[in-house]
């Protein structure tokens, strides 16, 4: 039998099933193909919000846009392809690669760099996800070869392989134009929601074969290939996402600290600088390179015992000081570099005692380590620099127990840990800045003396010190809560107000503009009754639905009508029906106490007869009648006309029912039209903005910058509040007006994160450190990996 006969009789035997594995990897990667557009605007925004300029975040909202509009063409387009794939696996020949016709349209690109980041990227995301699934790939492949024919099928070739899957997105995602940086994030998305979720579907395409009778025995012996060797650390930083829900917080810190510990390696094979370093300093010390035994954790420690400081440095503020004001410490870049110097300093110091030759490379990554998280600190935008000072004085200490103790940055239970943890919040959250007596500056520098003072190898200590501070920063939130809610009542109540009156007013003023209501009158409905529709819409719940706001309206259009002109009938209507308006005055007076009555016993004189109501709408209309002009002299005669006639118009024009209202709403919309992209764009991004976050803004009354955090978002003015660290008020800014200042430079989202110090800082080195190892898609899926997260890496 020949080979073509072969195939085709396996052909025959095996297409259908085939087909149904492919129907029912259609199924479950179409799935998967939703939950990645639906997680597309999140990982865009991101973006969008970290664009250096404002030309570069327009074109993420306008991806963004196109995306929603045309995901379901890509869908479909995706679709097709996939099924292409399984219909070449059978018409091309076994020596051709079914989709090297993809491959050789990127490869002849490659002198575009664009081009070249988008390939860089396919070649990346295809050879993590070979390595991630390589045993279930293997035995894929090795069933594919028999049904083939006896054929070699490579990892290329299988039908909804990662080569087929990501090639086939990269093509159908090309109809939508997107720009390089764009078309890697969509292209990572792809990597992390469906790449990365592809094992259970080889799980059954291999099942499916077993169950047919394709090499049920087979044992899984696989072969490193040159094309799965870029694969295998990728697939050691993506393994996590599938497994972190059976993984424990301290596996993960595990697996996070070692992903770091690898990187770091890899950056002393790149950068031979500190191999020659070491050489350097063994030749000072008259040692040979690599002769003296390392350094163990004991000399270490006994090292760091001589270099830790017992008290603190003269720059930084004591609170033991005389007097009752304590001054902070100015913010200057000086000021940092002090501080920073002084960090390098003691390990350079803690190098020259131990022999910088003699550290084993891990000792040597944990002491750079430690001093990242303390430099990560330094750079803290929200960290006043009085608490960077204080808790720089914690380096030392902190190196010891990284040296004692290796779960300090692996567990992020471990109590030094959580103590570092709540030292940086609480400096972000309690100190008071114009009086350091009065925050939480003193429980923190109790704190750190007395790491200072008692600290030599009892990691326990950290625990007691924890446990009290614990307490304090309780004590804090509690009141920073309670005044933070204060202001929120106090700014919603007020916001209220404003608007109950305005509603109130916007009635009032419908009904008293005709020129036969007597002054009394106008003044009683547009101060005495606006009053009570005020007291109605904030007290009862059903506001402006309510029967007493009902009834208010109706008592102010029957006092309006009382002086309207009337015919016999109707003054007899009025004179029989005053009584009883004079008592619903009265009762719906009587809810606001006393403070109306001069005005409601004027009011009652001119209710006390329709005769008495005829006589005040006469005078009335009699006073808002124009006064005739003085005759003029002949001579003047011409230039009088023109002035009378102009005085006159006023008085001839009504009074429209809601004028102020109308026509500031009508402004208020051509306002709104009239915003600039940019402005619209930073002002939708700000309504998103969690509460709680921080922002430097431009006092335009001192004209300086202050450090606030946003409290709340008036929905119904777009008026954001602001409150300072002891959750008091300080300052309120409309919408516009901080995206504005924001897009001009003068005000500043601050970047803070919800996630525990240390956790955000080794998160914040791998990507510093991957980014210096990696490429563009690298960083791309790092990122939307940050998202995708919760924020796990944020910030």
């Amino acid at each position: 039998m020949s080979t073509q006969d072969r195939k085709n009789r396996y052909q025959s035997q095996f297409q259908p099933l085939l087909n149904r594995c492919r129907d029912t990897a259609l199924v479950y990667i179409n799935a998967l193909m939703t939950e990645l557009f639906n997680n597309t605007d999140k990982a865009l925004t991101s973006f969008a919000q970290k664009a250096e300029t404002n030309e570069i975040q327009n074109r993420f909202f306008e991806a963004m846009a196109m995306i929603r509009n045309r995901h379901g063409l890509v869908e479909h387009e995706f679709r097709e392809l996939v099924n292409e794939g399984f219909d070449k696996f059978w018409r091309d020949q076994p020596e051709i690669d079914g989709f090297s016709s993809l491959e050789e349209d990127t490869e002849l690109e490659l002198v575009d760099q664009e081009a070249m980041d988008v390939t860089t990227a396919l070649e990346n995301m295809v050879s993590r996800t070979v390595g991630h699934h390589r045993a279930q790939l293997y035995a894929l492949g090795q069933r594919l070869s028999v049904v083939s024919g006896g054929h070699s099928v490579k990892h290329k070739q299988i039908p909804s392989g990662p080569h087929h899957l990501a090639h086939a997105f990269n093509e159908a995602i090309d109809a939508l134009g997107l720009e390089s940086r764009i078309k890697v994030i969509i292209l990572a998305l792809f990597d992390k929601y469906v790449l990365k979720q592809l094992g259970s579907i080889y799980d059954d395409f291999n099942n499916s074969l077993k169950e047919a009778g394709v090499l049920p025995h087979l044992r899984p012996s696989i072969q490193k290939s040159p094309d799965s060797d870029r694969g295998d650390s990728a697939e050691k930083d993506g393994e996590h996402a599938e497994n972190a829900t059976d993984q424990t917080q301290e596996e993960l810190g595990e697996e996070l600290f070692g992903s770091i510990l690898e990187m770091m390696a890899n950056r002393r094979r790149v950068s031979p600088e500190k191999t020659r370093a070491k050489a350097a300093a063994a030749q000072a010390a008259g040692r040979q390179p690599g002769a003296s035994p390392p350094a163990t954790p004991e000399n270490l420690v006994s090292a760091l015992d001589n270099i830790q400081p017992e008290k603190r440095f003269e720059y930084v503020p004591d609170v033991n000081a005389p007097g009752n004001v304590i001054a902070n410490i100015e913010i200057d870049e000086q000021f940092l570099s002090r501080v920073k110097h002084t960090l390098a300093e003691e390990r350079h110091k803690l190098y020259a005692e131990v022999g910088a030759d003699r550290l084993e490379a891990a000792d040597e990554d944990t002491i750079d380590l430690v001093g990242m998280l303390f430099e990560y600190m330094l750079n803290d935008p929200v960290l006043p620099a009085v608490a960077k000072a204080l808790i720089s004085h914690l380096h030392t200490p902190y190196l010891k127990v990284a040296i004692i103790d290796r779960k300090l940055l692996t567990d992020s239970s471990h109590e030094a840990r959580q103590l570092l943890d709540a030292l940086v919040e609480a400096g972000s959250h309690w100190i008071d800045e114009r009086n350091l007596k009065r925050g939480i500056y003193p429980d923190m520098q109790n704190v750190v003396d007395r790491v200072l003072k008692e600290f030599s190898d009892n990691v326990s200590l950290f625990g007691t010190l924890l446990d009290n501070f614990k307490k304090r920063m309780d004590e804090f939130r509690r009141k920073s809560d309670i005044l933070e809610k204060r202001a929120q009542d106090s700014i919603k109540g007020r916001e209220k107000l404003n608007i109950a009156r305005q509603r109130a007013s916007q009635e009032m003023k419908a009904r008293s503009f005709s020129e036969h209501l007597p002054q009394p009158a106008k003044e009683f409905l547009e101060q005495t009754w606006v009053d009570k529709l005020i007291f109605v819409l904030l007290r009862h719940p059903d506001g402006e639905m309510s029967e007493d706001w009902k009834e208010a309206l109706r008592i102010a259009d029957e006092i309006a009508w009382a002086f309207e002109p009337k015919s016999d009938k109707e003054r007899e209507e009025l004179e029989q029906g005053l009584p009883d308006l004079r008592k619903a005055i009265e009762q719906g007076l009587a809810s606001l106490g006393g403070f109306h009555q001069e005005k409601s016993q004027t009011l009652f004189g001119l209710l006390s007869s329709a005769q008495a109501t005829t006589i005040a709408s006469e005078l009335a209309t009699k006073q808002a009648a124009p006064k005739k002009p003085e005759p003029a002299q002949p001579k003047q005669a011409e230039k009088a006309a023109e002035p009378e006639e102009t005085a006159a118009k006023p008085q001839l024009k009504a009074v429209p029912s809601k004028p102020a209202v109308s026509d500031a709403n009508a402004k208020a919309a051509t306002d709104e039209e009239e915003i600039p992209e940019d402005e619209a764009a930073m002002m939708e991004k700000l309504r998103k903005i969690r509460f709680g976050t921080w922002f430097e803004i431009h006092d335009t009354q001192s004209g300086e910058s202050k450090k606030v955090k946003l409290s709340w978002l008036s929905p119904l003015t777009a008026s954001c509040m602001f409150v300072d660290r002891a959750g008091v008020q300080t300052a309120i800014k409309p919408l516009r007006t901080l995206a504005q200042e924001i897009l001009s430079g003068e005000s500043t989202i601050l970047e803070d994160s919800g996630d525990p110090f240390v956790e955000r800082t080794l998160h914040a080195i791998r990507r510093m450190l991957q980014r210096s190892l990696k490429t563009t898609e690298d960083i791309a899926s790092e990122l939307i990996d940050d998202e995708g997260n919760d924020g796990k890496e944020a910030r």
